[in-house]
């Protein structure tokens, strides 16, 4: 007990900031374009997608490491989404997630560092399965968590977003911005926590900003 209040209490005194300002760059599609070039690649357009997001695709089949995490690390700082061609995309992707986690781990510590009440979030045990963390971090985003992460359904048990959790929330609004706000919290302590979630039926092929 003493422990735990102890914990609660270097949270709430110790405040953590992300400064999104500093961190993204609001380069035009143009500027962008040219980043991404600098790195080494030749084939690259930016252009809106049917969800109207803007994305930077690469055509490029080639590219060493280097290239694939200068292109990784100027992608992070924008806001835009992502396509790589099949013969780089796994390689990027790899990259883009390692580049993005310092990142993620400051947003995430921040947003719980609002939610002092909560209590620190969990971090992941010597020898845990992957099945116990998720259910800890169910516990840590409150009842309204509870059954979202399934540990058995993904591929090889990777741990997923339950469909069944989701369906009911389909359609009312009400229930949107609950599933946002439970959402966030699950995806950011996963972050904290070194859990990998997906989602059923992820496509790999195409990333977007997050």
């Amino acid at each position: 007990m003493l422990l735990a209040a102890g914990m609660l209490a270097m949270v709430q005194a110790a405040p953590v900031t992300f400064d999104s300002n500093a961190y993204y760059e609001a380069w035009s599609s143009k500027e962008v374009r040219a980043k991404i070039e600098e790195c080494g690649f030749e084939e690259v357009r930016v252009y809106k997608n049917k969800a109207k997001a803007t994305v930077v695709q690469v055509k490029d089949t080639s590219a060493s490491d280097a290239e694939l995490r200068c292109a990784a690390e100027r992608i992070d700082k924008t806001f835009y989404g992502y396509e790589f061609s099949p013969e780089l995309a796994e390689r990027f992707f790899a990259i883009k997630a390692e580049v993005a986690r310092p990142r993620q781990i400051a947003q995430a510590r921040a947003r719980f560092a609002r939610e002092p009440e909560k209590g620190p979030p969990p971090e992941r045990l010597t020898g845990e399965t992957d099945a116990a963390l998720a259910s800890r971090i169910e516990t840590f985003c409150g009842p309204k968590a509870k059954g979202a992460l399934d540990a058995g359904f993904g591929p090889a048990g990777m741990v997923t977003i339950s469909p069944e959790w989701m369906g009911p929330m389909q359609g009312n609004l009400d229930a949107i911005a609950d599933l946002a706000e439970t959402m966030g919290c699950l995806m950011q302590a996963a972050v904290i926590a070194d859990l990998e979630v997906g989602f059923v039926g992820n496509d790999v092929a195409a990333g977007s900003a997050d």
